[in-house]
């Protein structure tokens, strides 16, 4: 499912995620010669306090923890009048047996969610389906 969100229904959409699920990202920056990506679980340390996009009002920052580490910062910065361009589908998988992969089937997990900004940012929601995160997306 497709939806279009603006910063604030999206800080929104993440808090009701984090309260109710755990959340990891997987966030990936194209470079040059390559790209850099950043993993970990998430927790909302900030989100926009009403829904008139202002200075200062617009940010979203996500404290992305990995396994042994406090954490980094990582702030989602609205433009005023602009939406994010949001998908939600059922995580997908390849089973190994024991000759390896079985025929390269895609199987799929309809107990997690894959919740992508765009291309380059993409979270996990672990033991949720998609039709819950659907549900919190109606209630905002």
């Amino acid at each position: 499912m497709k939806y279009n969100l603006n910063i604030y229904e999206l800080g929104q959409l993440l808090t009701k995620i984090t309260e109710e699920y755990n959340l990891e990202l997987l966030s990936k920056i194209k470079l040059s010669g390559g790209w850099m990506t950043m993993t970990g679980k998430v927790e909302v340390v900030g989100v926009p306090e009403n829904k008139v996009v202002l200075k200062g009002n617009n940010i979203i920052t996500l404290k992305v923890k990995d396994i042994g580490c406090e954490g980094s910062l990582i702030k989602i910065t609205g433009a005023k009048d602009k939406i994010f361009n949001i998908d939600l589908s059922p995580t997908k998988y390849k089973e190994f047996g024991n000759s390896g992969l079985n025929l390269n089937k895609i199987k799929i997990n309809n107990n997690e969610t894959k919740l992508r900004i765009d291309e380059d940012v993409i979270f996990t929601i672990r033991e949720a389906s998609v039709k819950s995160i659907e549900n919190i997306i109606n209630s905002i």
